[in-house]
């Protein structure tokens, strides 16, 4: 029988607080890189799906570091011209309904889990504030399973990881139906990834990428924004970020504009 209760003694004391430790790393939302990566080989070319409703292609849109002049200039998407200062998916591709999206904190930059859902609930806000109804929903439940960049499985995710491009912030990868009446087209799901492999992260530090910064600019795609001229610098959507840069925690007259004028 001493032999039992000692057994039990040694259990308490050695194995419950390794269990406390893994349950508060676990959902600490920094304990450790997340196992997700996304490399360049499967961001490029075209991706299209077949589903009931229509035929559904893939859009990516990369954010880079400001300097990264590799990327050749270029004029933005539909709508995409220095006079309007914003740019479309596609002509009326755009969310028809309310959509929800989950989230993974994890990341190996410090952030916290209250701090990464409250700067994403912001920067959602942000463009539904600019529009009749709510583009995007409360986060839901589920599991962040990686960036779908083949084909889709029905959820919106978040997350941080590795991005092998180099001078790649963050990438938003979104499928759409963009052929046939406009009335038909629409967008199905997106993903988004921020990189904590080569960027450090923050809240207005000089020396790191502003979370809500580059959140705000990535829902953008997400809600069917493109990227603009690159003469519209200042601009939420503009193609280019840097290290302590915040001017695209809010939006810009060309940003408003062009998500008033999709979802009119």
């Amino acid at each position: 029988m001493m032999r039992v209760i000692i057994a039990m003694l040694l259990v308490s004391i050695f194995i419950l607080p390794a269990l406390s430790f893994d349950s508060f790393a676990a959902n600490s939302g920094d304990s450790q890189a997340p196992p997700f990566s996304v490399s360049s080989e499967s961001l490029s070319g075209s991706k299209s799906i077949k589903q009931p409703n229509g035929i559904v292609e893939r859009t990516v849109h990369i954010f880079y570091k400001e300097g990264f002049g590799h990327k050749a200039s270029h004029g933005g998407g539909a709508g995409g011209t220095t006079e309007k200062c914003y740019a479309f998916l596609g002509n009326g591709v755009k969310w028809k309904t309310t959509e929800s999206y989950i989230v993974d904190s994890t990341n190996s930059a410090g952030l916290s889990d209250d701090f990464v859902r409250s700067k994403m609930t912001q920067s959602l806000e942000t463009w539904d504030s600019q529009v009749s109804f709510d583009i995007f929903g409360a986060e839901g439940l589920g599991v962040v399973d990686g960036i779908d960049t083949q084909s889709t499985d029905g959820k919106n995710e978040v997350m941080f990881g590795s991005i092998e491009e180099p001078g790649a912030i963050a990438v938003t990868v979104t499928w759409a139906i963009f052929i046939g009446p406009p009335s038909q087209r629409q967008i199905v799901e997106w993903d988004m990834i921020f990189d904590d492999s080569d960027f450090a992260w923050g809240d207005g530090l000089p020396t790191a990428m502003d979370f809500q910064n580059i959140a705000t600019h990535e829902i953008g795609h997400a809600g069917g924004m493109g990227h603009p001229s690159d003469s519209c610098t200042e601009e939420t959507m503009y193609r280019f970020a840097s290290e302590g840069e915040i001017k695209k925690r809010d939006l810009n007259s060309g940003d408003i504009t062009g998500i008033k004028a999709l979802y009119k």
